[in-house]
């Protein structure tokens, strides 16, 4: 019976010490919420609206959950002095704004802790190490490292808070370690390859970034050693999850709190070399350029850039940003305005790029660039531990005016319809050599396919189609609209009957080859209406070779209308 006691007492105090020791985790283990710059919270909120005016309540919703920001998880450390610290993946705070951490209890209750600083984040390794503001300290020693590698078969553990719809969930995960040293290829384009990492099954869900993998240990806060850092999951596979490895992490951590002796502006120095190496790439280099660019960069630049790219970028740059998205939407705004700066500053040909003059202090430095020839002047700031582009030359300074430009622009194109699918017109049409006045209509489709008709009485009339392009430019309030059109024109004369066979058929048939050209004009005072002067040239008949009187040229003043 004693015997029976004491086992029942063990086992209660083991389950105990168990529980209070996940239970313990959740004041180490916490949530990342990002917030976005505030020209692209504005961005977003202004396509909302136009969203919502269009009836379009879902995409418009889905806008809504974005604005709130992005998550993650982190985690808690401290250094020999005891300040605490976060350590997270580079990809949970990349182009963030402002950052916070909350902690939940198992009772609900939440502590956050806002205004986290970015000591050093590195994009290759996917590791970043966040400061609380004030000296804040959540917990008096943070989790443990492990200090040895993990073994394949053992036992570990995730943590973190990964998605469940809109709101996001605590979650304490088990697995075991199925390959200790994974490495694979970065893409099925790039074989370069990536890890080491550490493979195993424990729940790893997204929202769970950032977050330890960890194994028991005793005699460590909560009872837990980080192992490593979880970072992605592998698509079409069960169960297969990735960590960064402690030493990799430990690596990371000592160099952010035991910066080189290398001076601020020697790291600018090599940094600039690498920007200005990377751009004589004999490609597309914005994916490049956007690797520099600093969250303020992006943020007050992109949605002038992205109207740029959606309207004027080829396809496959518009299809990279499409891509973009699907991995991050903050992202691939900085793909657009990377794109807008490549564009602007691309000559025939490989980019040229040589640094001509570095003025300035502290973490704030103006570098002059000598491009393709031309002096183009950049700002350089301290961000992520790291110099990255503030604004660079006219183009992505964070010129509102370019915004407000092009949306007066985009209203006087909306209210002048100058690139309308349907146009009708009709007017006065001088036939050289057959009719001094005729009645022309014409209809237009698309901009660039049509069908037109002559009148100049019972004796004479025309109807043809034709095939072209219009285009169309915006001096001031005004849209011009000029076009070349080509086609064919059948006409009906009652001179044919001089080409009748002895069976009264004709001889040929009166189709002939025409080109025309012209310019329409239209204000934005009548939205739709334009006025237009166009002129025909009949190239040849190819009915009747040998009939002089055939219409051979037309000139025609019109007024229309455009849907």
């Amino acid at each position: 019976m004693n015997r029976r006691c004491v086992l029942f007492v063990v086992l209660i105090t083991v389950c105990c010490s168990a529980f209070a020791q996940t239970s313990a985790l959740r004041d180490y283990v916490g949530l990342i919420n990002q917030t976005y710059h505030p020209d692209i919270v504005s961005y977003f909120e202004k396509t909302r609206a136009d969203l919502d005016k269009k009836g379009e309540s879902d995409a418009a919703k889905g806008i809504e959950l974005f604005l709130q920001g992005a998550t993650g998880s982190g985690f808690v450390i401290s250094d020999a002095s005891g300040i605490n610290y976060v350590v997270t993946n580079y990809h949970v705070i990349a182009q963030s704004y402002t950052l916070s951490i909350t902690f939940e209890r198992q009772d609900g209750f939440k502590k956050t802790y806002s205004g986290l600083k970015i000591i050093a984040a590195d994009e290759e390794t996917d590791l970043a190490l966040l400061a609380f503001a004030q000296n804040d300290k959540p917990v008096d020693r943070g989790l443990a490292f492990l200090a040895r590698p993990v073994e394949e078969g053992e036992d570990v553990y995730s943590a973190g808070f990964p998605g469940m719809g809109i709101t996001t969930l605590w979650q304490f995960g088990r697995g075991m370690v199925s390959n200790a040293i994974a490495r694979f290829p970065k893409s099925i384009s790039d074989e370069t390859l990536m890890g080491p990492f550490i493979q195993h099954t424990a729940q790893v869900d997204p929202g769970n970034s950032g977050g330890p993998l960890l194994v028991p240990q005793q005699n460590v806060p909560a009872g837990y050693a980080v192992a490593g850092v979880n970072t992605l999951s592998a698509l079409w596979r069960q169960a297969a999850n990735y960590a960064i490895p402690v030493n990799t992490t430990r690596e990371f951590i000592n160099a952010a709190l035991n910066p080189a002796s290398e001076t601020w502006r020697a790291a600018l120095d090599k940094r600039l070399s690498e920007f200005t190496g990377g751009l004589g790439a004999n490609r597309a280099v914005y994916p490049h350029i956007a690797g520099f660019l600093s969250s303020a960069c992006v943020g007050e630049n992109a949605e002038y850039a992205m109207s740029e790219l959606l309207e004027k970028a080829p396809r496959t740059v518009r299809q990279s940003f499409i891509d973009k998205c699907e991995d991050s939407v903050v992202g691939a705004m900085g793909y657009a305005v990377a794109w807008t700066i490549e564009s602007n500053m691309r000559g025939q040909g490989a980019i040229k790029a040589a640094v001509k003059e570095i003025s300035g202090s502290g973490e704030d430095y103006t570098v002059v660039f000598t491009i393709n020839g031309k002096d183009i002047s950049s700002g350089w700031i301290r961000e992520y531990g790291a110099w990255r582009i503030r604004t660079f030359g006219e183009f992505a300074a964070g010129n509102k005016d370019f915004v407000a430009e092009k949306e007066t622009k985009q209203k006087n194109k909306a209210a002048l319809r100058t690139d309308s699918d349907f146009t009708v017109e009709a007017g006065y049409a001088y036939l050289f050599d057959k009719a001094p006045a005729a009645l022309y209509v014409s209809i237009e489709y698309l901009r660039y396919m049509g069908a037109q008709a002559y009148f100049a009485g019972p004796d004479f009339w025309t109807i043809g189609a034709f095939i072209g392009y219009r285009g169309e430019f915006f001096p001031g309030n005004i849209g011009l609209m000029p076009y070349f059109f080509g086609g064919f024109d059948y006409q009906s004369d009652k001179d044919y009957e001089k080409f009748m066979d002895e069976s009264g058929e004709p001889k040929g048939f009166p189709l002939a080859v025409m080109l025309k050209a012209g310019l329409k004009v239209t204000t934005a005072k009548v939205p739709g209406l334009f006025g237009g002067i166009g002129f025909q040239y009949n190239i040849m008949n190819l009915g009747f070779d040998d009939y002089d009187n055939r219409m051979k040229m037309a000139l025609t003043i019109t007024a229309g209308y455009a849907f």
